[in-house]
């Protein structure tokens, strides 16, 4: 069947953005004439129209020295994704019950089948690189009626996974195997056979509620597990057309995505909102920049595609300053974009001495379909600024005492960020998650704590919350509390953010040990490694406490135990370059904008390694002040 044909009008943005007042001047326009999509079906039709030859989607499944690449054009990206809809309805994919879980990497049929999930119904991508007990939790909490997944030659181990997993998980009705070759059994069903046969039009009416939800993303936490995130479609195009406006996007532009389809970052940060804006969406590699061959020729694919957009979590950037230009054409670049943490400043510093490229950074969070502030694309990036807030929507700072959340902080006074508008989602699956989340009033705490300046660019300066954001992945503490509480030995434990160079920061644990109790610590490492459900989430470094730090009714007090980790971090490099006998104090606080301040005072007269523990300490994301003195 046939639906209406939405306004010839996508997500590309009006006006080039520069100021506050540039945002103002837009929200006095009607919201519905700049956004009349009602669900990603009318962004996919409205492109498809004013754009339908102009490439869309390219997938490098073999890197880009190698033959191999899949590109879809605007027209076709709506063909497969009206297929891929049509198919999963055809399944029992409706709005009453029942997800598609996705657990692929990023083949080319990935992206148009995660967007056609959603027309149908519900869909939810999960990291691949969980383990089993985790991603069946994740299915058994969502109802998955569907797994879709990469076949056993495209990935042997997520293919193990998913056949482990599935004889697991009662719901699931139906396997849908990407890329499968010759007879499949049992419940098993080959996505590309079965899509071929689908209707590039809609054989059904998608809803027009910008309500209705369409997709779930799991995220760490610290209220108990699994915690999954729903997002409508008024979420998603809010999001995209948001980004399109403050970046300045339009269908000339060509954008890297570097992010993974299980983050918000890959779906939405330069994912829907490049496509929606009729750009050309380039992924790099099946996993992202995880392909260390996806590093090595990275400007090599800037020259080939003319790409004018880079991107990736701060760690990615990182990486992708080492890598020597060499004599590949750039030229077309216009901005690099990295989010999902806080980029340390000396690594932006170094990305941009090194490349020429101005990085603009942005902040979001899965509950907001990666979308609170950006950078404009089409002005200059403020240093250490997360930027201005979403068109539409509302940020405001209120004091860290104030358990009411009314008091509002005067500006460049730091205090926790809260966000309310469009983007911000209706609440966890779980509704017991939303407990100090959400207000009744849909605000958002986002957990982070930052200032407005005098132009209302937001600036973080720390973290009120408990996750451990890890290159822009959030890790649950729990998570690794949980498995280590039940050592022999130990008593309680508690894990935080170390600071890092690379990842921003990395997990540590502090554990003390029960009364009269002597913990093996090799063998706890050895059960963390072996029993903590994903690689990233396995703490670097574990520390034996007498006591855990505790506020005065009793819970655990993390921002003493971040003190003690920054500290742990400090006196590491100090060994390293020093030595481990060397005699040195380290204090840390705060600025009266809690901006965290590290004072390392060291006895010393060696100033040639003085100035490389100075180096080293830059690259972390705190402030830090070296003192030498003699002994």
């Amino acid at each position: 069947m046939s639906t209406t044909s939405p306004p010839p009008i996508t997500t590309r943005f009006t006006q080039p953005i520069e100021t506050i007042a540039d945002i103002e001047a837009l929200e006095r326009l009607p919201y519905d004439s700049l956004i009349p999509a009602h669900n990603l079906h009318d962004l996919f039709e409205a492109t498809a129209r004013l754009h339908p030859d102009r490439p869309a989607l390219t997938v490098l499944t073999k890197g880009s020295r190698e033959p191999g690449d899949v590109t879809l054009t605007h027209r076709q990206l709506r063909t497969e994704i009206m297929r891929a809809a049509n198919l999963f309805r055809s399944l029992g994919i409706n709005l009453n019950g029942g997800t598609v879980a996705f657990l692929c990497p990023i083949l080319p049929q990935l992206f148009p089948a995660l967007l056609g999930a959603q027309i149908a119904g519900v869909a939810s991508s999960i990291n691949y690189l969980l383990n089993e007990d985790a991603i069946a939790d994740l299915l058994e909490a969502q109802n998955a009626t569907v797994l879709v997944v990469a076949s056993e030659p495209a990935d042997r181990a997520i293919w193990t996974k998913a056949a482990n997993v599935a004889s697991r998980v009662a719901s699931l009705k139906t396997i849908v195997v990407i890329g499968a070759k010759g007879r499949l059994t049992g419940r098993a069903l080959s996505f590309d056979e079965a899509v071929a046969t689908m209707r590039g039009t809609m054989d059904f009416a998608p809803s027009r509620d910008r309500d209705t939800v369409c997709a779930l993303f799991h995220t760490g936490g610290t209220t108990g597990r699994p915690k999954l995130v729903r997002l409508t479609h008024g979420n998603q195009i809010h999001a995209a057309w948001s980004f399109a406006q403050v970046h300045g996007l339009d269908e000339l532009d060509a954008a890297i995505n570097g992010f993974p389809l299980f983050h918000v970052g890959g779906t939405m940060t330069i994912g829907l909102s490049i496509l929606a804006a009729g750009g050309h969406v380039i992924i790099p590699s099946p996993y992202s920049l995880r392909s260390p061959d996806a590093i090595r020729d990275y400007w090599h694919t800037v020259e080939r595609f003319g790409a004018t957009i880079v991107s990736g979590v701060p760690t990615s950037i990182a990486a992708l300053a080492e890598v020597p230009i060499g004599s590949s054409d750039v030229s077309s670049l216009r901005m690099a974009l990295t989010g999902g943490a806080v980029a340390p400043k000396a690594v932006s510093e170094r990305f941009q001495a090194r490349t020429g490229i101005t990085l603009f950074e942005t902040y979001g969070m899965t509950e907001t379909a990666a979308a609170i502030a950006f950078n404009p694309g089409r002005g200059t990036p403020m240093q250490g600024s997360v930027g201005f807030r979403a068109p539409f929507a509302q940020t405001k700072i209120v004091a860290l005492d104030d358990i009411d959340l009314r008091t509002e902080c005067p500006p460049l006074t730091s205090g926790l960020v809260l966000v309310r508008g469009p983007q911000v989602f209706p609440g966890y699956l779980d509704p017991r998650h939303n407990k100090g989340v959400l207000t009744d009033d849909h605000w958002i705490v986002t957990g982070d704590v930052g200032y407005l300046t005098a132009d209302q660019r937001l600036v973080l300066t720390g973290r009120e919350k408990d996750l451990i954001v890890r290159s822009g992945h959030n890790i649950d503490p729990a998570a690794i509390e949980d498995v280590a509480n039940v050592f022999p030995g130990v008593q309680m434990s508690s894990a935080v953010g170390m600071p890092d160079a690379y990842a921003g920061e990395v997990p540590i644990l502090f554990v003390v040990p029960s009364p009269g109790k002597i913990i093996n610590l090799p063998q706890l490492c050895e059960h963390l490694e072996r029993n903590v459900n994903e690689p990233p989430a396995r703490p670097k470094r574990v520390v034996l406490l007498e006591a855990l730090p505790v506020t005065a009714v009793g819970k655990i007090f993390k921002p003493t135990l971040r003190d003690l980790a920054i500290q742990e971090k400090v006196r590491t490099e100090i060994d390293r370059i020093f030595g481990p006998a060397t005699r040195a104090d380290i204090v840390v606080d705060k600025d009266v904008r809690l901006t965290t301040l590290v004072t390392v005072s060291i006895v010393s007269n060696d100033q040639d390694r003085v100035k490389a523990l100075t180096e080293s300490l830059t690259l972390l994301p705190q402030t830090y002040r070296i003192e030498t003195r003699s002994s």
